[in-house]
Protein backbone atom coordinates (compact mmCIF):
# COMPACT_ATOMS: atom_id res chain seq x y z
CA UNK A 1 0.00 0.00 0.00
CA UNK A 2 1.66 3.16 -1.08
CA UNK A 3 1.61 6.98 0.02
CA UNK A 4 -0.22 9.09 -2.47
CA UNK A 5 3.48 10.64 -3.36
CA UNK A 6 4.14 7.81 -4.10
CA UNK A 7 7.22 8.28 -1.28
CA UNK A 8 6.68 5.88 1.56
CA UNK A 9 4.90 2.86 1.90
CA UNK A 10 2.15 1.85 4.42
CA UNK A 11 2.23 -1.63 6.00
CA UNK A 12 -0.60 -2.81 7.76
CA UNK A 13 0.86 -4.10 11.88
CA UNK A 14 -2.44 -5.27 13.27
CA UNK A 15 -1.30 -8.64 14.19
CA UNK A 16 1.78 -6.43 16.31
CA UNK A 17 0.03 -6.85 19.75
CA UNK A 18 -1.85 -9.42 21.59
CA UNK A 19 -5.01 -8.07 20.46
CA UNK A 20 -5.87 -6.16 17.11
CA UNK A 21 -3.88 -3.30 17.01
CA UNK A 22 -6.53 -2.38 14.17
CA UNK A 23 -9.35 -2.50 16.40
CA UNK A 24 -7.84 -0.50 19.44
CA UNK A 25 -6.49 2.11 16.77
CA UNK A 26 -10.40 2.61 15.73
CA UNK A 27 -10.43 0.27 12.12
CA UNK A 28 -6.27 0.64 11.43
CA UNK A 29 -2.62 1.34 12.14
CA UNK A 30 -0.43 1.55 8.92
CA UNK A 31 3.07 2.19 10.07
CA UNK A 32 5.18 3.98 7.17
CA UNK A 33 7.93 2.30 5.70
CA UNK A 34 11.28 3.12 3.29
CA UNK A 35 10.53 0.30 1.12
CA UNK A 36 7.70 -2.23 0.84
CA UNK A 37 7.48 -5.00 3.49
CA UNK A 38 5.39 -7.94 4.31
CA UNK A 39 4.50 -7.36 8.53
CA UNK A 40 5.49 -11.16 9.35
CA UNK A 41 8.84 -10.99 7.81
CA UNK A 42 9.74 -6.91 9.04
CA UNK A 43 9.05 -7.86 12.48
CA UNK A 44 11.50 -10.95 12.40
CA UNK A 45 13.98 -8.95 11.36
CA UNK A 46 13.64 -6.95 13.55
CA UNK A 47 13.87 -9.36 16.88
CA UNK A 48 16.30 -11.48 14.73
CA UNK A 49 18.53 -8.02 14.77
CA UNK A 50 17.91 -7.14 18.29
CA UNK A 51 18.77 -10.55 19.35
CA UNK A 52 22.05 -10.41 17.20
CA UNK A 53 23.51 -7.24 19.31
CA UNK A 54 23.02 -9.04 22.60
CA UNK A 55 26.49 -8.81 24.47
CA UNK A 56 27.92 -7.92 20.79
CA UNK A 57 27.95 -4.46 20.66
CA UNK A 58 26.37 -0.94 21.57
CA UNK A 59 23.10 -1.14 20.26
CA UNK A 60 20.43 1.44 21.64
CA UNK A 61 16.80 1.64 20.64
CA UNK A 62 14.93 4.83 21.40
CA UNK A 63 11.38 5.04 21.09
CA UNK A 64 10.18 8.82 19.79
CA UNK A 65 6.30 9.36 20.18
CA UNK A 66 4.04 12.52 21.01
CA UNK A 67 6.33 13.28 24.01
CA UNK A 68 9.78 13.16 22.36
CA UNK A 69 8.04 14.65 18.98
CA UNK A 70 5.96 18.10 20.98
CA UNK A 71 9.29 18.81 23.04
CA UNK A 72 11.77 18.67 19.42
CA UNK A 73 9.21 20.07 17.14
CA UNK A 74 6.39 22.04 19.12
CA UNK A 75 2.99 21.48 19.40
CA UNK A 76 1.18 20.82 15.67
CA UNK A 77 -2.17 21.17 14.94
CA UNK A 78 -4.49 18.02 14.56
CA UNK A 79 -7.47 18.77 12.40
CA UNK A 80 -9.20 15.40 14.03
CA UNK A 81 -9.01 16.61 17.68
CA UNK A 82 -12.49 17.23 19.58
CA UNK A 83 -13.36 20.17 20.56
CA UNK A 84 -11.13 21.55 17.60
CA UNK A 85 -11.43 24.83 19.26
CA UNK A 86 -9.60 24.25 22.24
CA UNK A 87 -6.61 22.43 20.23
CA UNK A 88 -6.61 25.81 18.08
CA UNK A 89 -6.38 27.63 21.40
CA UNK A 90 -3.65 26.11 22.77
CA UNK A 91 -1.64 26.02 19.42
CA UNK A 92 -2.21 30.00 19.69
CA UNK A 93 -0.77 30.58 23.04
CA UNK A 94 2.11 28.89 22.15
CA UNK A 95 2.84 30.87 19.13
CA UNK A 96 2.20 33.63 20.57
CA UNK A 97 4.10 33.07 23.64
CA UNK A 98 0.94 33.35 25.71
CA UNK A 99 2.10 29.98 27.55
CA UNK A 100 5.79 29.81 27.39
CA UNK A 101 6.20 26.81 25.32
CA UNK A 102 9.55 26.17 27.11
CA UNK A 103 7.93 25.42 30.26
CA UNK A 104 7.63 21.75 30.48
CA UNK A 105 5.88 19.02 32.49
CA UNK A 106 5.22 15.63 30.96
CA UNK A 107 3.14 12.96 31.10
CA UNK A 108 5.05 11.01 32.01
CA UNK A 109 6.24 12.99 35.35
CA UNK A 110 9.03 14.70 33.97
CA UNK A 111 9.44 18.54 34.60
CA UNK A 112 11.75 21.15 33.42
CA UNK A 113 11.99 25.28 34.19
CA UNK A 114 11.78 27.35 30.85
CA UNK A 115 15.58 28.34 31.55
CA UNK A 116 16.80 24.83 30.65
CA UNK A 117 14.70 23.56 28.44
CA UNK A 118 16.27 25.19 25.33
CA UNK A 119 19.61 23.56 26.05
CA UNK A 120 17.93 20.14 26.56
CA UNK A 121 16.61 20.89 23.11
CA UNK A 122 19.76 20.97 21.41
CA UNK A 123 20.96 18.11 24.05
CA UNK A 124 18.72 15.42 22.86
CA UNK A 125 18.60 16.26 18.95
CA UNK A 126 22.64 15.20 19.75
CA UNK A 127 21.88 12.57 21.47
CA UNK A 128 18.83 10.87 18.93
CA UNK A 129 21.70 12.01 16.15
CA UNK A 130 23.92 9.58 17.80
CA UNK A 131 21.62 6.89 18.32
CA UNK A 132 20.75 6.85 14.92
CA UNK A 133 23.93 6.27 13.93
CA UNK A 134 24.16 3.59 16.94
CA UNK A 135 20.89 2.13 16.88
CA UNK A 136 17.21 2.24 15.73
CA UNK A 137 14.94 5.06 16.17
CA UNK A 138 11.45 3.09 16.73
CA UNK A 139 9.05 6.23 15.78
CA UNK A 140 5.55 6.46 16.00
CA UNK A 141 5.02 7.44 11.99
CA UNK A 142 1.71 6.00 11.10
CA UNK A 143 -2.12 6.70 10.21
CA UNK A 144 -4.61 5.27 11.79
CA UNK A 145 -7.84 5.39 12.52
CA UNK A 146 -8.01 7.36 15.64
CA UNK A 147 -5.53 10.07 13.88
CA UNK A 148 -3.31 9.87 17.31
CA UNK A 149 -0.32 11.72 17.07
CA UNK A 150 -0.65 11.80 13.13
CA UNK A 151 -0.11 15.80 13.31
CA UNK A 152 3.55 14.81 13.28
CA UNK A 153 3.96 12.87 9.86
CA UNK A 154 4.56 15.58 7.77
CA UNK A 155 7.30 17.17 10.26
CA UNK A 156 9.07 14.26 11.15
CA UNK A 157 11.71 13.84 8.41
CA UNK A 158 12.12 17.28 7.32
CA UNK A 159 13.17 17.51 10.90
CA UNK A 160 15.66 14.55 11.28
CA UNK A 161 17.09 15.88 7.73
CA UNK A 162 17.23 19.94 9.27
CA UNK A 163 18.98 18.34 12.10
CA UNK A 164 21.43 15.75 10.26
CA UNK A 165 19.42 12.93 11.62
CA UNK A 166 20.47 10.02 9.68
CA UNK A 167 16.44 8.31 9.21
CA UNK A 168 16.18 5.62 7.01
CA UNK A 169 15.32 1.49 6.26
CA UNK A 170 18.69 0.52 8.33
CA UNK A 171 17.86 2.73 11.19
CA UNK A 172 14.02 2.58 11.30
CA UNK A 173 11.31 0.59 12.51
CA UNK A 174 7.94 0.93 14.03
CA UNK A 175 7.35 2.87 17.59
CA UNK A 176 4.90 -0.79 18.39
CA UNK A 177 7.76 -3.12 17.54
CA UNK A 178 9.54 -2.63 20.61
CA UNK A 179 6.70 -3.90 22.96
CA UNK A 180 5.78 -6.60 20.55
CA UNK A 181 8.69 -8.74 20.53
CA UNK A 182 9.45 -8.84 24.19
CA UNK A 183 5.93 -10.26 24.43
CA UNK A 184 4.85 -12.06 21.43
CA UNK A 185 6.38 -15.44 19.16
CA UNK A 186 9.51 -16.81 21.39
CA UNK A 187 9.25 -13.68 23.45
CA UNK A 188 11.08 -15.77 26.00
CA UNK A 189 14.35 -15.16 23.87
CA UNK A 190 14.90 -11.99 25.71
CA UNK A 191 14.79 -13.34 28.92
CA UNK A 192 15.50 -16.71 29.19
CA UNK A 193 19.10 -16.58 31.10
CA UNK A 194 19.89 -13.27 30.92
CA UNK A 195 21.28 -10.60 32.88
CA UNK A 196 19.00 -7.94 32.45
CA UNK A 197 19.38 -4.25 33.65
CA UNK A 198 16.56 -1.60 34.44
CA UNK A 199 17.12 2.26 34.20
CA UNK A 200 13.98 3.74 35.83
CA UNK A 201 12.35 6.15 38.46
CA UNK A 202 12.13 3.39 40.56
CA UNK A 203 11.68 2.68 43.98
CA UNK A 204 11.68 -0.14 46.48
CA UNK A 205 7.76 -1.59 46.08
CA UNK A 206 7.97 -0.85 41.90
CA UNK A 207 11.48 -3.01 41.75
CA UNK A 208 10.67 -6.10 44.15
CA UNK A 209 7.81 -6.39 41.26
CA UNK A 210 9.30 -5.97 38.19
CA UNK A 211 12.40 -8.20 39.63
CA UNK A 212 10.01 -10.64 40.61
CA UNK A 213 7.72 -10.87 37.49
CA UNK A 214 11.17 -10.84 35.11
CA UNK A 215 12.46 -13.44 36.79
CA UNK A 216 9.28 -15.52 36.50
CA UNK A 217 10.52 -14.94 32.55
CA UNK A 218 13.31 -17.10 32.95
CA UNK A 219 15.59 -14.36 33.53
CA UNK A 220 18.97 -14.99 34.96
CA UNK A 221 19.26 -11.97 37.51
CA UNK A 222 17.80 -8.36 37.35
CA UNK A 223 19.52 -5.19 39.02
CA UNK A 224 18.52 -1.84 38.59
CA UNK A 225 19.83 1.65 38.44
CA UNK A 226 17.01 4.32 39.83
CA UNK A 227 17.05 7.55 38.19
CA UNK A 228 15.33 10.77 38.61
CA UNK A 229 11.58 10.59 38.11
CA UNK A 230 11.50 14.54 37.22
CA UNK A 231 14.29 15.31 35.78
CA UNK A 232 15.52 12.30 33.80
CA UNK A 233 17.45 14.54 31.15
CA UNK A 234 19.91 16.02 33.25
CA UNK A 235 20.78 12.64 35.24
CA UNK A 236 24.09 11.30 35.23
CA UNK A 237 24.61 7.84 35.93
CA UNK A 238 26.84 5.74 37.60
CA UNK A 239 27.79 1.82 36.61
CA UNK A 240 30.40 1.20 38.68
CA UNK A 241 28.19 -0.69 40.83
CA UNK A 242 27.85 -3.31 38.03
CA UNK A 243 29.19 -6.36 38.82
CA UNK A 244 27.90 -8.18 36.34
CA UNK A 245 28.35 -8.79 32.34
CA UNK A 246 24.55 -7.43 31.26
CA UNK A 247 23.10 -8.84 28.74
CA UNK A 248 19.72 -6.26 28.13
CA UNK A 249 19.40 -3.36 29.47
CA UNK A 250 15.47 -1.83 29.70
CA UNK A 251 15.28 1.84 30.54
CA UNK A 252 11.72 3.37 31.21
CA UNK A 253 12.37 7.43 32.00
CA UNK A 254 10.40 9.59 29.41
CA UNK A 255 11.62 12.02 27.05
CA UNK A 256 15.25 11.60 28.94
CA UNK A 257 15.33 7.80 27.91
CA UNK A 258 17.83 9.14 24.81
CA UNK A 259 20.29 10.67 27.25
CA UNK A 260 19.87 7.17 29.99
CA UNK A 261 20.85 5.06 26.67
CA UNK A 262 23.75 7.03 25.69
CA UNK A 263 25.58 7.03 28.58
CA UNK A 264 24.60 2.61 28.79
CA UNK A 265 27.07 2.62 25.87
CA UNK A 266 30.17 1.34 28.21
CA UNK A 267 28.02 -2.17 28.74
CA UNK A 268 28.38 -2.98 25.16
CA UNK A 269 24.74 -4.25 24.44
CA UNK A 270 21.31 -4.61 23.14
CA UNK A 271 20.12 -1.38 25.33
CA UNK A 272 15.96 -0.90 24.84
CA UNK A 273 13.72 1.92 25.75
CA UNK A 274 10.73 0.50 26.27
CA UNK A 275 8.67 3.49 27.91
CA UNK A 276 5.30 2.84 29.88
CA UNK A 277 5.71 -0.81 28.81
CA UNK A 278 7.38 -0.96 32.63
CA UNK A 279 4.08 -0.66 33.99
CA UNK A 280 3.75 -4.11 32.73
CA UNK A 281 6.34 -6.02 34.80
CA UNK A 282 5.18 -3.85 37.76
CA UNK A 283 1.18 -4.63 37.52
CA UNK A 284 0.58 -7.93 35.46
CA UNK A 285 -2.80 -6.77 34.42
CA UNK A 286 -1.78 -3.43 33.68
CA UNK A 287 -2.08 -3.04 29.42
CA UNK A 288 -0.67 -0.16 27.23
CA UNK A 289 -1.21 1.28 24.05
CA UNK A 290 -5.21 0.54 23.87
CA UNK A 291 -4.53 -2.56 25.56
CA UNK A 292 -2.79 -4.09 22.85
CA UNK A 293 0.79 -4.60 24.63
CA UNK A 294 0.28 -6.32 28.15
CA UNK A 295 2.64 -8.94 30.47
CA UNK A 296 4.07 -11.70 28.25
CA UNK A 297 1.96 -14.15 30.21
CA UNK A 298 -1.08 -13.37 28.51
CA UNK A 299 -0.09 -14.53 25.41
CA UNK A 300 0.52 -17.94 27.30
Amino acid sequence: MKLKNNKRHLVNIDQVGLKSADSAYGGYLNAYSFEEKIFDEWINDFKNLLLSKINTEYFPIYRMADGEFRFLMGRKLNLHKKPLIKELLAITAEKLYIRNPNKWKTSWGEEYSPDVVSNLRKKLIEDIRYISKKGILACYYNENGLNAFTEYNKYLEPFFLKNNIPFNNDNYYPFHFVCSVLIKNNYQDFYRNKNILIATGSDDDSEEKIKSNILQLGAKSVSFIRISKTKSMQEKIDLSEIKINIDICFVAAGIGSASILKQLEPLRTLTIDIGGFINCFIDKTSSQHGGIFSHPEKNE
